[in-house]
This record gives C-alpha cells, sequence and structure tokens, in this order.
C-alpha cells in the first residue's frame, strides 16, 4: 500500500494528474523552502481559455512536465481574490494585463519572473529552464 498523498487538483483544469497544485501561498512557500525549489505559480480563471490551455496542454507536455515537477511547487492563484502575497507578487509583472500570469519565485517567494497572457509552450519552457537551472530553491 502506497504511503504517499494523493495530488491536489487545480481548482479549475485538469491537468492529468502531472503536479501537485496548491491553493495557499503558505503551503506552497514551505513545501518549496523544505525541497528547496522555486515556486510556479499560475493566476487565472475559470473561464479563460489561455487559462485553460496553460494547465491542459501546456504544463502536461512531455517536455514542460519534467521540469515543473522536478524544480518547482505549483500554487493557482485566485486572480480576483488573490492573497496578499500573490497580490504582490503580480504588481511586479510589466504590462499585466491579460491572464493567465505566470509567475516564478524563489523558495523565499520573492519574484524572480514572470509574463502576462502567455499560454505558449516555448516561452512556458525557457522560463522554466532559466530558473530551473539557477542555484537554490
Amino acid at each position: 500500500m502506497s504511503t504517499t498523498q494523493p495530488k491536489r487538483k487545480h481548482p479549475h483544469f485538469d491537468d492529468r494528474g502531472t503536479l501537485d497544485w496548491h491553493t495557499t501561498f503558505a503551503e506552497a512557500k514551505a513545501e518549496a523552502e523544505r525541497d528547496q525549489k522555486k515556486l510556479f505559480i499560475d493566476v487565472g480563471r475559470e473561464l479563460c481559455g489561455g487559462c485553460r490551455t496553460l494547465v491542459t496542454a501546456v504544463v502536461p507536455r512531455p517536455d514542460i512536465a519534467p521540469l515543473l515537477q522536478q524544480h518547482y511547487v505549483a500554487l493557482a492563484g485566485d486572480p480576483d481574490l488573490p492573497e496578499a502575497e500573490v497580490h504582490r507578487l503580480i504588481f511586479k509583472l510589466r504590462n499585466a494585463s491579460m491572464l493567465p500570469f505566470v509567475i516564478v519565485a524563489d523558495s523565499k517567494g520573492h519574484f524572480l519572473e514572470g509574463m502576462s497572457g502567455v499560454s505558449d509552450p516555448a516561452r512556458i519552457k525557457a522560463l522554466l529552464e532559466k530558473h530551473a537551472a539557477s542555484a537554490g530553491g
């Protein structure tokens, strides 16, 4: 019998079991600090087509899923009622005008980089590779 906990699902979309999604910043940050990983923060709405594409078609890709699983802790943020920490990170995005917001933060929750309105696999992969390669969480 397995002792591992089942993965938490994304609150809006099916990522085909790719990631264990946190819905609170504190829990995601605690895991990132413990495991020395970065934070991958997705801020999107259920009715957003780009948000759906990001989670259902980009996250599970065989060239992206391993990057996320090995180097990141996933957090699904709410754009309408963002937690204070997520709100602070959103304001670090340049030209943040369109969902989804994708944010990479270090294990302490400090903003590293992000993008707005992007669900293009090549751009997401480049962002993930860039920060997966940097030292520490």
